[in-house]
């Protein structure tokens, strides 16, 4: 996945602190292409033009991407509410969208006090992700469903264990502290799921 960022050219890093400045609008993804790409260009072009430094992007590169794998789950965990052929992984789904439903509003708000730009829809990734499982019908459903969710997860996992040491911002690093266990947590759940299908 591509990933670029800017900052608001207006914005100053506040010595002792990060100040993560950047353009306040998110993309919905609508007639403009691919929602995430649209985010993440928006930062980077603020970044560019504020000479940030190579561990602020990577926050905000955090923010970003966590956002989009937090919006595939959301959809996901919908599409195994209705379409699962069994119940184990329909209570998963159920599970999956109200953690993710949760998280998404704390890096929502988190992003605002911090002026991040987060795609609002689906990029193009994830929605061929979600087509491709969408297509599926009973235990292959289920087996693919989960196959996407513990790859999309890991990522989730692999993120939030690295920016809960290596943040820049102590904000973020706090953040990802504080989702990392519940993160890891669904991940292992995933894992037994899939391990349970014939």
């Amino acid at each position: 996945m591509r990933v670029f960022l800017r900052f608001n050219c207006l914005s100053r890093v506040i010595p002792g602190a990060l100040a993560l400045f950047l353009a306040t609008s998110c993309s919905s993804g609508g007639g403009n292409g691919d929602a995430v790409d649209s985010a993440l260009a928006q930062n980077e072009n603020n970044i560019n033009a504020a000479d940030i430094t190579k561990k602020q992007e990577a926050d905000a590169r955090f923010m970003v991407e966590t956002t989009g794998n937090a919006l595939l789950e959301v959809e996901l965990g919908k599409l195994a509410q209705v379409r699962a052929s069994t119940p184990a992984v329909r209570e998963y789904g159920t599970r999956l969208v109200q953690n993710r439903l949760e998280l998404l509003t704390a890096i929502r708000s988190l992003a605002e006090t911090k002026k991040l730009t987060l795609p609002l829809a689906l990029g193009e990734d994830g929605q061929a992700a979600y087509h491709e499982t969408s297509t599926k019908t009973g235990v292959a459903f289920d087996k693919h469903l989960l196959a996407m969710l513990v790859k999309t997860q890991k990522q989730d996992e692999d993120f939030f264990d690295d920016m809960s040491d290596d943040a820049y911002d102590g904000d973020i690093r706090g953040f990802a502290a504080k989702y990392h266990t519940p993160v890891e947590e669904l991940l292992d759940a995933a894992k037994e799921a899939a391990d349970k299908l014939p």
